[in-house]
């Protein structure tokens, strides 16, 4: 386990700092990344919430599977205008079960930003389109209590859970629609689209780059992305904490 934690990989070092996490600071924990507000770990501690504070990334709390990505207003906004925002929940999904965005702040400040639209925008997209669940608090107190709740309600223990509603009886079409819409960004008009093309759920999945890209409405991003997912190799249930970069701002 020492040795790999030298690995060169990046990856593999996250995976064996994933099992060292598991084994030795999960026992009912919430794991605090060390930026985060020195008044929010002393209120956890206040609640009898057992805490350790840690370099941790992605994410600012880890309590067991679920990852807290907490994000002031201000904050939020100002990572909407770098996309910043974007990129940190990509690696939050990929990383755990369960990833969740805590919206700190009145709400009432949302009319006082440049473009309230945009702020908007995004909850709606993290939400409709990303399946992302988030969590509104006024202030940091609640923040705690929302914390606190979700460390006492046993939420580390996440069932088993599929990824996508499936309804007891299924055409064979509708079935083929739902095997293709486990892929990233895939719903009903692109699983169409892809089957139309390819013919099969096997002729989607055994489609290269390029072709993907030239299916209506897919293009060069989605293909990749596709590509990535169905030739990846499987990790299992292996979650990655990654340390962050020293010289990166605070989220």
């Amino acid at each position: 386990m020492i040795a790999l934690l030298f690995s060169r990989e990046p990856h593999t070092r996250a995976r064996a700092l994933a099992l060292i996490f598991r084994g030795a600071f999960w026992r009912g924990v919430i794991v605090v990344d060390h930026r985060e507000p020195a008044d929010i770990v002393a209120r956890l501690e206040e609640l009898k919430v057992p805490v350790t504070v840690k370099q941790i990334y992605p994410g600012d709390y880890v309590i067991g599977e679920i990852a807290v990505e907490r994000k002031t207003i201000s904050d939020l906004f100002s990572s909407l205008v770098d996309h910043r925002i974007f990129e940190q929940l990509e690696r939050l999904r990929e990383t755990y079960p369960v990833p969740i965005v805590l919206v700190e702040g009145d709400l009432t400040e949302v009319a006082e930003l440049k473009n309230p639209r945009s702020f908007w925008g995004a909850i709606l997209a993290f939400t409709v389109r990303d399946h992302i669940p988030l969590i509104f608090t006024p202030d940091q107190e609640q923040t705690c209590q929302a914390l606190f709740t979700l460390h006492k309600g046993g939420w580390a223990e996440v069932a088993e859970f599929g990824l996508r509603h499936k309804p007891k009886i299924l055409t064979l079409d509708q079935r083929q629609q739902f095997l293709v819409q486990g892929l990233p960004s895939i719903g009903d008009t692109l699983s169409e689209n892809l089957l139309e093309r390819f013919g099969s759920v096997r002729g989607v999945f055994n489609a290269d780059e390029h072709a993907l890209a030239e299916v209506p409405k897919i293009g060069e991003k989605k293909a990749a992305e596709i590509v990535r997912v169905v030739t990846a190799k499987w990790e299992g249930r292996q979650k990655r904490l990654e340390d962050r970069p020293a010289d990166e701002e605070t989220s």
